[in-house]
């Protein structure tokens, strides 16, 4: 059966460490990633900005329970090489933030530019052109993370 010890941060419960025979094995958050104060809901504010943020901070809630707990007595008592797994999760959210910053920096407005482009090339109506550029960035977005994850 598995055994579960919550996490907090600042007297705030932000989610728990799942124990499977004394190994940690699962990680959950109580909140969303784009839950950025941790108030368990996610605002209009918030909601735009992980919107427009070119960087994805998918997978970031459940980094914070994990680097959280990794000081934690009660974890690290039942699996002593759970601080090394969070540190491992860290640095796999860590580099999808520096791809997604490399794609932002070097790769996005040309992206961006050459889509409208084509978008206008292909049709006149502005509901259309936006879902076709769009498209557009996300295909080459896919590509270039292909490309760099071999």
């Amino acid at each position: 059966m598995m055994e579960w010890i919550e996490v907090t941060k600042f007297q705030r419960k932000i989610g728990a460490i799942g124990f499977l025979e004394g190994k940690a094995v699962a990680v959950v958050a109580y909140y969303d990633d784009r839950d950025g104060n941790m108030d368990g809901k996610v605002s209009i504010g918030e909601r735009i900005a992980s919107f427009v943020s070119p960087i994805s901070i998918e997978g970031s809630a459940v980094t914070e329970v994990a680097m959280s707990a990794r000081f934690d007595m009660d974890v690290i008592e039942r699996d002593a090489s759970f601080g090394n797994m969070a540190v491992n999760m860290w640095l796999n959210f860590a580099r999808g933030l520096v791809l997604d910053g490399i794609y932002a920096v070097y790769f996005s407005r040309g992206i961006k530019t050459v889509g409208k482009g084509v978008a206008s090339t292909i049709t006149k109506n502005a509901v259309k052109e936006f879902v076709i550029r769009k498209g557009f960035e996300k295909a080459v977005k896919e590509a270039f993370q292909e490309a760099v994850n071999r």
